[in-house]
């Protein structure tokens, strides 16, 4: 049923009975994964990828499934086309759905954690490609990459880490609704879950670990540049003072009266960058720059 209906909570309130908390967890627009229990069915909401066919997972693309299960019904709510609960709708209309609501409800967690892991797999081929543009010095390249990566992991992990609580209830938890098979394939979900959180977790640690090598590259191609520099001054410093000196308009300069004058001049600075290549790399070779 879609929320943006108005005979939805009416429908929900009358037709179904069900508790006002519960349908105003249904209907609402921003929801948090979370589970409420009551004696005659259970609420269930967790984060889930729209209709699939999107290039690049975004954790924008999560939106609820909410759902109602008691031991002979399932109600779910929706604000958008979810691509789990779409393909077991499929598979009931050809027949060959679940059989239960219990059922209905470790299919769609299975369906939305198959899901998860495709993504999950294209971020960490994301974070190799990454790091094989760290590793070549591709800096410009990998930074705005890793900065998108590094965002969509953070918000995975915002909406898949509150399903760990609900997956844990659900598959210890003794309810008309499940049986216990059930559970078992509610507790495989909850360690698939698990196996991908930390997966993420370990992609952050990574990302973070490129953002440093990444720092480390910057630092020393500042270090080359400013050596270089200091380099290229400490060369034309003394220069410049020189023909500054022999540029003035006073009587009395050496070589002002010589022809040769211009060509001893040339060979004094000469003098001056050779000496000055010759400290600067000896203190190069002994790292005292």
């Amino acid at each position: 049923m879609c929320i943006r209906h108005q005979e939805t909570s009416s429908y929900l309130m009358d037709e179904a009975a069900l508790d006002d908390l519960i349908v105003a967890a249904l209907v609402e627009e921003d929801t948090r994964s979370r589970l409420r229990v009551r004696d005659d069915g259970i609420m269930v909401l967790l984060k889930a990828m729209r209709v699939e066919g999107q290039a690049t997972p975004r954790p924008e693309d999560m939106v609820s499934m909410r759902l109602w299960l008691t031991p002979s019904s399932v109600i779910s709510t929706r604000e958008a086309d979810v691509g789990p609960i779409l393909d077991i709708a499929a598979r009931l209309n050809a027949d060959s759905g679940p059989a239960t609501p219990g059922n209905f409800l470790a299919d769609l967690i299975e369906k939305h954690l198959e899901v998860v892991e495709r993504f999950v797999e294209q971020m960490e081929d994301e974070t190799t490609r990454i790091g094989a543009m760290v590793a070549r010095y591709d800096v410009d390249m990998a930074c705005p990459n890793m900065s998108e990566t590094e965002t969509r992991i953070s918000g995975f992990l915002r909406h898949l880490g509150p399903q760990r609580a609900v997956l844990e209830i659900l598959s210890d938890l003794h309810h008309q609704v499940l049986d216990d098979r059930d559970r078992a394939r509610l507790d495989d979900a909850l360690a698939r879950l698990l196996r991908f959180i930390e997966a993420l977790q370990t992609l952050r640690e990574r990302i973070d670990i490129l953002n440093n090598q990444i720092g480390r590259i910057q630092d020393r191609r500042l270090s080359r540049s400013t050596y270089i520099f200091a380099a290229v001054a400490t060369i034309f410093l003394p220069l410049s003072f020189l023909t500054g000196l022999f540029g003035v308009n006073l009587m009395g300069l050496p070589f002002s009266e010589s022809t040769r004058g211009f060509w001893a001049l040339a060979a004094i600075c000469v003098a001056i960058v050779a000496v000055a290549l010759v400290v600067l790399a000896v203190c190069r070779w002994r790292k005292w720059l």
